[in-house]
């Protein structure tokens, strides 16, 4: 293992999401991470009571210091404030060819809410998608920039992947389907232009899940670092990994993966 993960995400008092969690995941991986905060919450696991933004010159700032020691291997974005979206375009751009970005362009807050309006959801998409090698959004996020409501079929599911990608430029596309209503499986879809390849898991009646959406991409961004795989690779051992952490849950209220459940399959014995 070489190299880092960077995390530039939102901080949760709570621990369970944004910045704190993705360092969990790193760290239970045994992969070295380091973080930049973007926005600052008042929130716990009952809900989000306000943000407040870092100022672009201090964003901007913690990025050049972090980059000074060399840069990561990947790099995780979560929760961004419009105003740090030309910070961070900025950022991308200067970065070396070789580093992978995943962006899990949040826009809902679990328990309701919204950091970002319509319009500049849709504008971080089209600055930022083009400039990432993976957008991890959940079903209602993609509804949010497509202004769609697909139907649960694999072919609508692509659709909607296309339509991304011709207005934004994703280059790939991991399509989380959670968010669905019922009690049938649910399906992700992991798409390029080359090619889809779809995953389906059984309907788990759980509590709601803080941060599971930052838990799944910081998985795929501490799996790049930390082994040879090929970013299809890496989403699919991801989501495997993702699915054991979900079979841990229980209780009542809002639950808190633990990634630490993970450390025993990434030991240094094994």
């Amino acid at each position: 293992m070489t190299g880092y993960a960077l995390s530039v995400a939102g901080l949760d008092p709570s621990g369970g999401a944004g910045l704190y969690q993705d360092l969990r995941v790193f760290s239970a991986l045994g992969v070295r991470g380091q973080g930049v905060p973007s926005v600052l919450t008042i929130q716990n696991l009952r809900g989000v009571k306000g943000t407040e933004a870092l100022s672009p010159v201090l964003f901007s700032a913690m990025l050049e210091a972090v980059i000074q020691e060399g840069a990561p291997r990947a790099l995780k974005i979560g929760l961004l404030d419009a105003s740090l979206v030309p910070v961070l375009s900025d950022f991308l751009d200067a970065l070396p060819a070789e580093v992978v970005r995943i962006l899990d362009p949040v826009y809902l807050f679990g328990t309701g809410g919204s950091l970002l309006s319509s319009t500049a959801y849709r504008e971080l998409a089209r600055v930022l998608f083009p400039r990432v090698d993976l957008v991890t959004p959940n079903l209602p996020e993609a509804m949010e920039l497509t202004g769609e409501n697909p139907a649960p079929c694999h072919e609508d599911l692509v659709l909607m992947a296309r339509r991304l990608h011709d207005q934004f430029g994703l280059r790939a596309l991991l399509l989380k389907g959670g968010h669905r209503a019922g009690e049938e499986p649910r399906t992700d879809l992991f798409w390029t232009p080359s090619g889809e390849r779809f995953f389906t898991h059984p309907f788990r009646r759980l509590p709601g899940v803080h941060g599971g959406g930052c838990t799944l991409s910081s998985l795929v961004t501490a799996l790049l670092v930390r082994e040879a795989l090929s970013l299809q690779d890496a989403v699919v051992r991801a989501l495997a990994l993702y699915q054991t952490l979900l079979a841990r849950v229980a209780g009542e209220g809002r639950a808190v993966l633990d990634p630490d459940l993970l450390r025993p399959l990434f030991s240094p014995s094994r």
